[in-house]
């Protein structure tokens, strides 16, 4: 097994996982997209399906480099994405954008705090409510609140939808949200 796959497979099994991914939506011209991707990140390695290419990079290269995503998007007038989550830590990242154009930045537990929101900008996008607001997670939360007050306050930030930064809800599952927005977008190498 190579590429993000093996390495999510072989990281996993210690029960750990660091990944950092670009994800490229492909349009027309494929030979176009993988010499963008090449020029930019020479040494990946490049996985594909019908919708997206994905490049991993190292464990160590956690901060994604922003404006080199938004000329890529830019110049090849489609979607890039960038995901990374670190599940010891339960950091996770996601940045779009779409023709050059910032969609949305959400950054959790990477550079400041631990379990905590540090970026949330753009608008939100449809699959945030089922990934950070799900029922189930929401009534386990209220269970361990003190107070009427903090109660409240869990179900309207979970009945708007509603991520600010410095705030640590809705607290999430690094790793769980990763695989959530790869499911919603069907990215290459997570088993879909």
């Amino acid at each position: 097994m190579s590429g993000m796959r093996g390495e999510l497979s072989r990281l996993e099994a210690f029960g750990m996982a660091t990944l950092n991914a670009v994800y490229v939506r492909a349009v027309a011209d494929d030979t176009a997209i993988t010499e963008a991707i090449r020029a930019k990140f020479p040494n990946a390695e490049v996985e594909a399906n019908s919708q997206f290419r994905g490049i991993t990079l190292p464990s160590e290269a956690f901060e994604a480099p922003e404006g080199d995503l938004m000329e890529l998007s830019s110049r090849l007038e489609t979607d890039v994405l960038w995901l990374s989550f670190q599940s010891t830590v339960d950091a996770f990242q996601f940045h779009h954008w779409r023709a050059g154009k910032h969609l949305r930045s959400l950054v959790y537990g990477c550079f400041v705090n631990e379990r905590m929101w540090e970026r949330a900008e753009g608008m939100s996008e449809p699959w945030e409510r089922d990934v950070f607001f799900a029922q189930e997670a929401l009534k386990l939360g209220l269970q361990y609140l003190k107070g009427d007050d903090a109660k409240r306050e869990m179900e309207r930030i979970g009945r708007e939808a509603e991520i600010q930064p410095g705030r640590t809800e809705p607290m999430l599952d690094g790793r769980e949200c990763a695989r959530k927005v790869a499911v919603h977008f069907h990215l290459p190498a997570w088993g879909l």
